[in-house]
């Protein structure tokens, strides 16, 4: 019969495998060595009110009980969290990268800034200038035209009653009292279109026999309306009937005497001083400056794409300085490889002799009383042009 024996080596071998357990368990859970409590001093009852001082409930509950002891509770994991979260947004607050982004409000402003920009200029170039003009007249002379239609047709009918005489309806002469109006009102619109076209030409008609004729057909079309309610002619005499039948004539002979003073006056715009053509390629990024005191057009001053645009003064951040926006820089005007030929100064005395020769030569598009024609066809400045149109209107070139 045998019987086994337990020697203290024995004993010391597994207490120092228990030990070796629970330093590993306690490295596994990042936890410090338990720390042995005073035995002079009774271990406080944990605060669990409210729950602040409860360990981790992820831990091991042999482990809670040494987490508890070691004062590693819940609070105090919160706590160290937050405190490192403050660290990280200190670190942040110094970095003003964000603030150097261009915010899609931001773009769309400068966007509507420079399309407003490109317009502006747009709005300058002669060409422009001269295609709205064109427009504007076209609209004018149609609605002149339709105007003068409108009343002629309007007046036929009340000198139909005066040429038909109580004729009975249907009857030749009932049927030719129609026909008195139209041939006077087309004879009338064959004189104003004339006119007007020869005005569009910078060649306005000034001839007293077609004023004549003018006056000759509009004062038949308004006696003719005016003639059966005048009083003591109409059976029952009112204003109203009297002025109702004067419409058409009125409107006629209003339309007919500043249709062509107004083409006259299109004819005869001049283009503004600051009045600048776009080149061919000008984008948004160029900015053209108003014209000197030369004939040609100023310079051309182009921003430059790399430096960043002028703004405000970043907000300091953090106890940084503000960063500073570089303002934008105007590179000079570049000079053009091509001079163009200086136009010959001529003296007041020898544009009078030039005006002289082309008032006996008549060029196509001279016109005396039109600055604008004096200039082009002379090829002389504004105020030369205007000083020669009046010296002819007061009679001391001719």
């Amino acid at each position: 019969m045998s019987s086994t024996t337990t020697t203290p080596a024995d004993g010391h071998a597994d207490l120092a495998r228990t030990l070796t357990e629970i330093e590993r368990q306690l490295a596994a859970n990042d936890l410090p060595a338990p720390v042995e409590p005073d035995p002079a001093e009774p271990e406080p009852a944990p605060d669990t009110a409210d729950g602040e001082n409860e360990p981790a409930p992820d831990l091991h509950p042999g482990v809670a009980g040494r987490a508890r002891r070691s004062g590693i509770t819940r609070r105090v994991r919160r706590r160290a969290a937050e405190h490192a979260e403050a660290h990280q947004l200190l670190a942040l607050e110094s970095d003003t990268a964000p603030f150097a982004v261009t915010t899609e409000k931001v773009r769309a402003r400068r966007k509507a800034v420079e399309q407003a920009a490109a317009l502006w200029r747009l709005d300058r170039d002669p060409r422009v200038l001269a295609y709205r003009d064109a427009r504007v007249r076209r609209l004018v002379l149609a609605v002149a035209l339709v105007s003068l239609t409108l009343a002629l047709a309007w007046s036929t009918a009340g000198v139909q009653a005066f040429a038909a005489e109580g004729a009975p309806a249907g009857s030749p002469r009932w049927w030719f009292a129609w026909l008195a109006e139209p041939f006077c009102s087309l004879a009338l619109l064959m004189v104003v279109a004339g006119r007007a076209y020869l005005t569009t030409r910078g060649q306005p008609l000034q001839d007293k026999a077609v004023d004549r004729t003018e006056w000759v057909f509009l004062g038949l079309t308004l006696g003719m309306n005016a003639w059966p309610h005048l009083p003591g002619v109409a059976d029952a005499f009112t204003v109203s009937g009297l002025v109702l039948h004067l419409l058409g004539p009125v409107v006629a002979v209003a339309v007919v005497r500043c249709l062509p003073r107004l083409l006259a006056a299109f004819a005869g715009l001049e283009l503004p001083d600051d009045a600048v053509p776009a080149g061919p390629g000008e984008g948004p990024e160029q900015a053209a400056t108003p014209p000197g005191e030369g004939e040609g057009p100023g310079g051309i001053a182009a921003l430059d794409p790399t430096q960043p645009p002028p703004g405000s003064p970043v907000a300091e951040r953090g106890g940084t300085r503000p960063v500073r926006a570089v303002p934008a820089r105007r590179t000079p005007p570049a000079r053009r490889s091509t001079r163009l030929p200086e136009p010959k100064r001529r003296t007041l005395d020898q544009l009078r002799e030039e005006f002289k020769t082309a008032l006996a030569a008549r060029p196509a598009g001279f016109d005396p009383d039109n600055g604008e024609a004096i200039r082009r066809t002379l090829r002389c400045g504004k105020k030369f042009s205007v000083q020669l149109r009046d010296d002819y209107r007061a009679g001391r070139i001719g």
